[in-house]
């Protein structure tokens, strides 16, 4: 019985061992190692290329916001989506009935205030007469007991005490009238003050609604296609998408309403990773394909890359990368999407002209009139009508309209506490430091720290006389600068004055056909604006290049001739140094490797492998249960374990 056991106990084990060795046998096997992707080294001439996908983009835009019109801000016309705007085109136009209405209700309160401040004017003049007839009287009645008095030394002793009492008392009464007619004027000047201030409060706000009035329209600053904005103040749900801004949409003031892009001069903004960023440079020629435009391909150069990188945290790549920009040969491009020789020669001015143009951002004031009001240096009263219509130059939203409500309460404020901000303008305009310095104290010391509006047309022309004689010493020469309606600077500064002190007077410009308004543009072109043509209805071919295509590029790094490359995925890291694993009879080996020059796709080595030997696109060590990790991971399921040590 021992025996029998002993026997199968031998066989177990006999068994056991051979399955043992042949699970050896079969592991070590090459045909284990068969299925691991293979690809040869190669050896020849090299273009390192880099690839990346960008959007098509305007060089130069504008953004047009909405104003703040101190109510219902409702959109009554808009150009077309994909209209192809002009210079001074209208673009968007708001609801003006409840500042037309605002307006005249100011424009009567004055009126009555003006009619209030001639009666009083009236009766004080009627006042003053009477009261010089009175003061006559007296004087004369102190004269007649003066000479009463004369004769005391013919007359008794009563009849003398009694012409002495009556002088003594023609004196008291004459003393008295004057203190009253005194009193009486001192009153009725108090009350035309108050008339006064209420006239300059009715003043300041007729003109905050004109200049309102102003930016109902927003005109095109240049030439460009339209796109509409989304309406971001509507009402929505989780999922649901931003309908674009209509005519009869009520919006919020200080949104974008729409965007002005000039065509004329293209770019494609696009990402790289780090290893291609230490590969470019500005100036390096590019490949691009439209998707739009599958089967063609534009040449261009790149034109700036910045030097951080960032990361997008609502995208799946966690990892950061580096902004570029892309320029675009537009000859080219629209030789290839038929334009003829005449329209591309003028769409290359165009760019040209707008190249040479200042930067699109507020006019000259409007930073200190915003730094007014934010510091309380007299724009309160102007600060609520805010919020006009804002664009910006090359991308980002950098500046155009100035909020003409807020300038206007600013300079006004001004005008009120230092009298006359439009004069400091005006006179100080282009002049230096120390000049300008010189001609704000001649302007304050003229103007005796009175408010300009108090000021008789008589006065103002004084003021002003004087103040060209000032100019003329401080600086050596006459004033002739030409303000932009073609008047001197001098004469924008009293018509600044007179604008204020007159009834019917606009601050901002606007009054006559060539004034430049708060926005920029004259009441003429606010006038004959006119919506552009639908898309269906234009033939320009700029409508065909719509901002927002994403193009695929391909830049040409290096061309490395005979240079010996493998695929970056067939290079590993082991015990930190980068290796491949090349087939032999016996299996893989790991072989070190020299790194000469790397890209996304390829590697260039100097040693450690030759022409036309195998190597493996898959670490063949790898176990499995180190696949299955990488692949629960998410993020390294498909990089070979150490190609992030070996970038």
């Amino acid at each position: 019985m021992n025996k029998i056991i002993i026997r199968v106990a031998i066989v177990l084990a006999v068994l056991g061992a051979a399955g043992w060795g042949g699970y050896r046998l079969f592991n070590s096997m090459p045909q284990r190692q068969a299925s691991i992707p293979t690809t040869k080294v190669r050896q020849g001439d090299v273009v390192v290329r880099s690839y990346t996908r960008g959007e098509l983009r305007a060089v130069r835009s504008a953004t047009l916001s909405a104003p703040n019109l101190f109510g219902t801000v409702q959109v009554t016309k808009m150009a077309a989506l994909g209209a192809f705007a002009r210079e001074k085109d209208l673009v968007v136009e708001f609801d003006d009935a409840e500042v037309i209405s605002r307006l005249e209700e100011k424009q009567l309160e004055l009126d009555q205030i003006d009619e209030q401040l001639k009666k009083s004017r009236a009766d004080l003049s009627i006042r003053n007469n009477q009261d010089q007839v009175e003061l006559l009287r007296a004087r004369y009645a102190v004269r007649r007991s003066d000479l009463e008095v004369k004769r005391n030394e013919l007359l008794s002793a009563i009849d003398a005490k009694k012409n002495t009492l009556t002088l003594d008392e023609s004196k008291r009464r004459l003393k008295q009238l004057e203190s009253d007619i005194k009193s009486r004027q001192e009153q009725a000047q108090a009350e035309l003050a108050v008339l006064m201030e209420r006239r300059n409060k009715s003043v300041l706000e007729a003109n905050r609604e004109r200049a309102r009035l102003n930016q109902v329209k927003l005109l095109s600053p240049m030439s460009g296609l339209v796109a509409i904005k989304q309406n971001r103040g509507s009402a929505m749900m989780f999922g649901m998408q931003l309908p674009d801004i209509r005519e009869g949409d009520q919006i919020q003031p200080g949104i974008p309403v729409a965007e002005v892009l000039d065509l004329s001069e293209l770019e494609v903004v696009a990402k790289v990773g780090e290893l291609d960023r230490a590969n470019l440079h500005e100036g390096q020629d590019v490949i691009m394909r439209l998707d739009a435009i599958a089967d063609k391909s534009f040449t261009g150069k790149i034109k700036s890359m910045s030097s951080t990188a960032s990361a997008n945290m609502f995208s799946s790549d966690p990892a950061k990368k580096f902004d570029v920009l892309f320029s675009v040969d537009m000859r080219q491009l629209l030789t290839t999407l038929g334009a003829k020789q005449d329209y591309i020669e003028r769409v290359i001015a165009t760019a040209e002209a707008n190249r040479k143009k200042a930067p699109i951002g507020p006019p000259p004031g409007a930073m200190a009139a915003m730094m007014a009001r934010s510091a309380g240096m007299g724009g309160m009263q102007g600060g609520d009508a805010g919020g006009a219509p804002m664009f910006s130059m090359g991308g980002p939203a950098a500046g155009g309209f100035t909020p003409a409500g807020g300038q206007e309460g600013a300079a006004a404020g001004g005008q009120r506490r230092a009298g006359g901000g439009g004069m400091m303008a005006a006179f100080t305009r282009d002049l230096p430091a120390d000049q300008a310095t010189k001609m704000r104290a001649a302007i304050t010391k003229a103007l005796g720290g009175k408010n300009i509006v108090e000021l008789e047309a008589e006065e103002r022309t004084k003021v002003m006389a004087s103040l060209r004689e000032e100019y003329q010493k401080v600086t050596g020469k006459p004033m002739q600068g030409r303000r932009p309606e073609g008047g001197t600077a001098a004469q924008a500064g009293e018509s600044e004055v007179a604008s204020v002190g007159t009834p019917g007077g606009r601050r901002g410009g606007g009054a006559g056909a060539g004034a430049l308004g708060a926005n920029g543009f004259s009441a003429k072109d606010m006038e004959n604006a006119k919506l552009p043509l639908p898309p269906e209805e234009d033939s320009q071919i700029d409508v065909l290049l719509r901002p927002g295509l994403l193009s695929d590029v391909e830049i040409i790094v290096e061309k490395i001739p005979n240079a010996i490359n493998v695929p970056t995925q067939a290079v590993f890291e082991k015990d930190g140094k980068p290796v491949v694993y090349v087939k032999t009879d016996r299996g893989f080996e790991a072989r070190n490797i020299q790194i000469f020059k790397r890209s996304e796709s390829v590697m260039v080595l100097t040693s450690g492998v030759k022409p036309n030997d195998v190597v493996a696109l898959a670490d063949p060590f790898a176990k499995p249960s180190d696949k299955k990790k990488k692949s629960d991971g998410g993020g390294g399921a498909g990089m070979p374990m150490g190609q992030k040590g070996s970038r």
